[in-house]
């Protein structure tokens, strides 16, 4: 009888150990953020414009250059999750600029978002790459 709840017990020790790490899904807008040695970024999730228009916006925030100084056609960039990377020039996308900030809107990034995941982004200005870690703040 305890080699069968020893047997017990090692079975459930297992199934806890293997289970999948919980995953919690935004309920309303987030923001997935991170800095390099020359871009500050942040990606803001809103579940409601997402289920709407399939869109969500990044922010750029340089870190000592002057946005009305920055031709946005010099700038490209690769957005990573674990679904996809979404890549493209800035120039081609619609754009919006306040006080040293561009913003732009991006399509699907993950096929479903948690507040768990975590983002690569890239930012290649001119030639000079920048890889920032986006994760929720």
């Amino acid at each position: 009888m305890k080699r069968f709840q020893g047997i017990g017990f090692v079975l459930l020790f297992l199934l806890a150990a293997c289970s999948p790490p919980v995953q919690t899904v935004p309920m309303e807008k987030v923001i997935f953020s991170g800095e390099g040695d020359e871009w500050k970024i942040e990606y803001q999730y809103d579940p409601a414009e997402y289920a709407e228009k399939k869109v969500n916006w990044v922010q750029l925030e340089p870190k000592t250059l002057d946005v009305s100084n920055i031709d946005l056609s010099d700038m490209d960039i690769e957005f990573k999750s674990r679904d996809g990377v979404i890549t493209g020039n800035v120039g081609g996308m619609k754009t919006k600029i306040e006080e040293n900030t561009i913003s732009f809107l991006v399509g699907t990034v993950n096929f479903d978002t948690y507040e768990e995941d975590e983002f690569q982004f890239t930012v290649i200005y001119k030639d000079q790459r920048d890889d920032i870690k986006l994760k929720l703040r």
